[in-house]
């Protein structure tokens, strides 16, 4: 096109050979309910992902996504905790933890297919969503924990060595497959809800039309939509910024409150656990800084494996330390070590993550040698500290409230 001539867009000539092209070049996909509508002319195809680069961030904003963290790993845990509760009764067909890693693989899945609709809305509330709620929902460290306890059996269930093999691989496969599936789920309902923000299906024909009257002016107006949504994205919003900092330093105190001053049958099952879930949390979204670095970007991440693996390690030190001798001698001591295990290991690790990110490598060979490498590692893991100290020490009890 030539935009050196002022005539350019009314020659004749110009006009000829445009009609010519789009009669012979097929119309573009349309949008549901936008049928007998002259569909856009050919443009640069948008950026799936508008998410503004960290560079372009304000201060303000990069502590928004921080600190929401807080509230949302907060209610993340609580749900965890609710639903192992509920689901937790004599002659259960399905193990408690397979319904945490379902809900939040499956929060998880809706909030990546409307991912650009909840940015375009306010950033910092899809880190909220995702790696606030649906990352301390689910949790990849019990999940190597309650794998060995299967694989070893670790409760002396009658059963002989092979029926120990197939409860632990059952187990696994299980895992696995219900936080696929809810992922699936909740990224069908992703598409099947109507969108969070859209114009109206009259206004949006109208544009239509209009901008399919004059082609150089839409193909210039439709290349300058991704800056325009960029700029949406990165405009600065100090006051929303500073209220979601403030709310979460709220939530914090409340809990803390509720520690000291509420009903203490509550600090080992729910009060003492959140207190130590925003710190798992904001330690696993500053290790996913490390996900898009050059020998690892689409192959391996890195930082949600290292979050991982880490809470792991942990959690398996944290079960042997409650099944110690010297546990039970402080019921503080016997609290931390509980908050601890599903507090800081449960958010700091993620089922929901990972399998995004299993199903977004690929290369079919890296996207097993992530899942391999993560899996049999973290059996590895709890094998060294829970079998090695039980080997060498003898566990008691769990040490109680």
């Amino acid at each position: 096109m030539d935009f050196a001539r002022p005539d350019a867009a009314t020659s004749p000539t110009l006009v000829a050979r445009r009609t010519s092209k789009s009669q012979l070049s097929p119309p573009l996909r349309q949008d549901p309910g936008e049928t007998d509508v002259p569909s856009e002319p050919p443009s640069p195809s948008s950026p799936k992902d508008i998410s503004p680069s960290s560079e372009l961030l304000s201060p303000s904003r990069v502590l928004a996504h921080y600190t929401g963290l807080v509230l949302a790993s907060m209610i993340g845990c609580l749900i965890r905790l609710g639903l192992d509760g509920l689901a937790d009764y004599n002659g259960a067909i399905i193990f408690p933890l397979a319904w945490s890693q379902g809900v939040g693989c499956a929060i998880m899945g809706l909030a990546v297919g409307k991912k650009n609709e909840i940015i375009l809305i306010y950033p910092p509330l899809y880190t909220f969503i995702t790696t606030g709620v649906a990352g301390s929902v689910t949790t990849f460290s019990s999940w190597m924990l309650e794998g060995y306890l299967s694989f070893s059996n670790f409760y002396g269930y009658n059963r002989g060595g092979l029926h120990d093999t197939v409860d632990g691989v059952g187990y696994s496969f299980a895992t696995w497959l219900i936080a696929l599936g809810a992922l699936h789920v909740g990224d069908h309902f992703a598409t099947i809800l109507p969108p969070l923000h859209s114009i109206s299906a009259s206004a949006k024909r109208s544009n239509l039309i209009k901008r399919s009257q004059d082609v150089s002016s839409s193909e210039t107006k439709h290349m300058s939509e991704p800056i325009r949504r960029k700029d949406r994205v990165t405009q600065p919003t100090p006051i929303l910024d500073y209220l979601v900092i403030l709310s979460s330093a709220l939530s914090y105190l409340v809990a803390l409150l509720l520690y000291f001053f509420g009903p203490t049958v509550w600090r080992h099952r729910a009060t003492f656990p959140i207190l130590f879930a925003p710190p798992g949390a904001i330690l696993r979204f500053a290790l996913a800084k490390l996900n898009p670095l050059k020998p690892f970007i689409n192959k391996f991440p890195l930082g949600t494996f290292l979050a991982n693996i880490i809470a792991t390690l942990v959690i398996s030190g944290v079960f042997a330390a409650q099944r110690l001798p010297s546990a039970g001698g402080s019921g503080t001591r016997c609290n931390a070590l509980y908050a601890i295990q599903q507090g800081f290991c449960g958010c700091l690790s993620t089922v929901s993550t990972f399998v995004v990110e299993s199903r977004s490598i690929k290369q079919r060979r890296w996207k097993w040698i992530y899942v391999g490498i993560s899996v049999v590692l973290g059996q590895v893991c709890v094998l060294a500290i829970v079998g090695g100290v039980g080997w060498s020490q003898g566990y008691v009890e769990v040490c109680g409230e």
